[in-house]
């Protein structure tokens, strides 16, 4: 429901409803709903990333296609089912360290997992990038009206992110220290 209609807009009777069970006995089995956002974020992330067709593949192999299958236009209709990463990010940026623990494992669990599957001298760094590219590409790609403009983006952040990924080693990200960010 979070990744359908977004955080803010499930409230908690209709998840309930959902789960088929009634609003009241939400707060037996979560304190807040933000509780539950953190709770379900990885086991939302776990199934729909969990992909029988590419889980034969190892190396370059498995990178490729998990880059092809992640920026491919049966994801972008996948909204409800699909990794819960682009429909949430956004709201994840303005809850609390709870939700945002869960989903930054998620992100280092996805990016490690591409940085060792590339294989060669693929830095933590330019797997991290490789899937904001993927992540942003969906999420803007799902966020135009236009079927033919959403297919160009995708294929422009599939292009750019698996010459990202398998560019030369030498040709490494310039990350610099992060700036501290303001209170807000």
């Amino acid at each position: 429901m979070f990744r359908r209609q977004g955080y803010h807009a499930a409230g908690v009777d209709k998840v309930m409803e959902e789960a088929g069970l009634t609003a009241g006995g939400f707060y037996a089995h979560f304190a807040s709903k933000e509780a539950l956002l953190a709770e379900t974020l990885a086991p939302a992330a776990a199934s729909a990333l969990r992909d029988e067709p590419i889980e034969h593949l190892t190396g370059r192999a498995w990178a490729e296609a998990f880059v092809e299958r992640y920026l491919s236009p049966a994801h972008l209709v996948k909204t409800e089912d699909g990794c819960p990463l682009p429909p949430l990010v956004s709201e994840v940026a303005r809850a609390g360290g709870p939700v945002k623990a869960s989903f930054e494992a998620i992100v280092r669990g996805l990016a490690t997992r591409l940085q060792n599957q590339a294989g060669g001298d693929v830095s933590e760094d330019r797997a991290l990038a490789v899937l904001a590219l993927c992540v942003g590409g969906l999420g803007v790609a799902r966020s135009v009206q236009d079927g033919a403009l959403a297919e160009r983006i995708l294929a422009a952040c599939r292009d750019l992110a698996l010459a990202g990924l398998f560019a030369d080693a030498s040709v490494q990200t310039s990350a610099r220290p992060p700036r501290k960010r303001k209170a807000r």
